[in-house]
């Protein structure tokens, strides 16, 4: 028995940065968007417990220390004596403010109470995501939702209006979130709460409304972090912003810069022009709930 699972990318329409915790993680408020492009994982049962992948892209372990190997460890322990072979093929790239790791785990556990006909609660389902990375706990929602804490605790969010995203970043360029997190200078995030300015418009605005304010609800904590650690990052969003008239923002930790648009057009000229000149773009849209 076979089965075939997407695993779709995110990005954050906001991220502010409250504090730095005793754990040593960051206290963020976010809004994060689910999006159409995807990997696809083809899982297949296999005997004796054995746990196997296999992955197209070569920069990617295949074992603990890739988060999807690693999510199947920790459902066995629910499910001991099952195995399972797992074939990913990349679409998302990697280290790039995506999420396409933590979409990745959460396709796993998704697709392993089926597969072995386990299905879990819930709190242990999210607990278990919460433990292999902080955004795995999202990607078992999907869509529009609001993460709070480390990025573990999720409340789904009324769906944003359907739109195209240029995602573009500097060719060949890759940042841990860790990387980022740790150029952050403490006290120099202004702690506007435009993600709670969001998330009320998302419950309470109409379309039309929603969408003429959406351009200044977009903030992004990390970026000056970013920009310090590439300058190529910064010049990027210039450009998108002074060339192509496009509201940008960084994605999670980066390197990608998104442009969200309702203008089809005028996005794929952006992502042609772009491609020419050597960034890296892919032309998406958001996704509404699973």
């Amino acid at each position: 028995m076979g089965l075939e699972l997407l695993s779709h990318a995110k990005i954050n329409l906001t991220l502010e940065v409250l504090y730095r915790r005793p754990d040593g993680f960051h206290q963020i408020e976010t809004v994060l968007q689910e999006l159409e492009l995807a990997d696809s994982l083809y899982l297949e049962e296999l005997p004796d417990g054995r746990i196997e992948l296999f992955c197209d892209h070569p920069l990617l372990p295949a074992d603990q220390g890739n988060l999807a190997f690693k999510a199947a460890v920790c459902f066995q322990e629910y499910a001991p004596g099952r195995g399972v072979q797992i074939r990913l093929h990349k679409r998302i790239p990697i280290a790039a403010g995506l999420g396409g790791g933590s979409s990745n785990a959460a396709a796993v556990l998704k697709g392993l109470q089926i597969l072995w006909g386990v299905p879990l609660k819930k709190e242990l389902l999210f607990k278990m995501a919460a433990d292999l990375g902080s955004d795995v706990s999202f990607f078992l929602c999907g869509g529009t939702a609001l993460a709070t804490g480390r990025g573990e605790q999720i409340r789904p969010l009324p769906p944003l209006p359907r739109a195209k995203v240029l995602l573009v970043s500097p060719a060949n360029l890759m940042l841990s979130a860790g990387r980022v997190y740790g150029a952050l200078v403490p006290g120099k995030q202004a702690g506007k709460n435009k993600t709670r300015e969001l998330v009320k418009a998302l419950e309470e605005e109409r379309e039309e409304s929603l969408l003429s304010r959406l351009p200044d609800l977009l903030i992004n904590d990390l970026e000056e972090a970013a920009f310090s650690l590439d300058h190529k990052i910064l010049l990027l969003k210039e450009k998108l912003r002074k060339n192509y008239g496009f509201t940008a923002l960084l994605s999670g930790s980066g390197p990608t810069v998104f442009a969200l648009s309702y203008d089809e057009e005028k996005l794929a000229e952006a992502c042609r022009e772009l491609a020419d000149k050597g960034y890296s773009t892919i032309l998406t849209e958001t996704k509404g709930t699973s």
